[in-house]
């Protein structure tokens, strides 16, 4: 070992003493602060390295943490959908953009489900998103009522997920018909966009949040 440093912490002095001794034996000193420490400290702190894996393909964003946990935004990228309400099918259902975000409990289980309808067009952090016109939303959270979601072996798996849960069969929780600009009740609002295209949500249907694509990645 070349030399060594030793540091003088005195808890009634407000600046810490740094002793080093070099090769040679020559002894230094020096007077740093107890914020100059936690600086030094924090900018030599190595955080592991994590490798995601595959992605899903039409990948937002993707967030991990130390311990497992994963939240992956991805864009939908159908406009039309077979789904079903109290019983009625609706083949070739017009959709409006969807991005959906998945947390991962553990790298395995689908914890929780969020969804956002962003403005067309490229997205960006500030791209505008819409209120969701349908039912079973809360602000981003989707209810998922006692539908389990699958485990995930992989995340380029996700792709496949907005598929399953537009699928699950509609109802009327946390429907509002202020969510859309013609303020119908909701069978009526499916009966009447049944037949149109999906652009006609951005003409005559969907109401500004207020949020931002950046909002709903940073959302909890």
């Amino acid at each position: 070992m070349e030399g060594e440093i030793v540091l003088r912490i005195h808890p009634d002095f407000g600046y810490i003493k740094v002793e080093s001794k070099d090769k040679n034996g020559v002894v230094s000193h020096k007077e740093i602060t107890n914020e100059m420490l936690v600086d030094c400290l924090r900018g030599n702190i190595r955080h592991p390295c994590f490798n995601s894996g595959l992605l899903p393909m039409n990948c937002v964003s993707f967030y991990a943490t130390e311990d497992n946990e994963r939240k992956v935004s991805v864009l939908h990228p159908e406009r039309y959908a077979d789904i079903s309400y109290f019983g009625t099918c609706y083949k070739d259902f017009p959709l409006p953009r969807l991005i959906y975000k998945f947390s991962l409990h553990q790298g395995l289980r689908v914890r929780s489900v969020s969804v956002c309808v962003p403005e067309e067009g490229r997205l960006k952090p500030e791209t505008k998103l819409y209120e969701y016109p349908f039912s079973n939303v809360s602000g981003f959270h989707m209810c998922i009522g006692n539908n389990v979601m699958p485990k995930c072996e992989s995340l380029h798996t996700l792709s496949s997920l907005s598929y399953h849960i537009l699928s699950i069969p509609d109802n009327n929780d946390h429907y509002s018909p202020s969510r859309n600009r013609l303020e119908m009740q909701y069978r009526d609002l499916i009966a009447h966009l049944k037949d149109k295209e999906p652009g006609y949500y951005y003409e005559k249907v969907l109401v500004p949040s207020g949020k931002t694509l950046k909002d709903f990645i940073n959302a909890d």
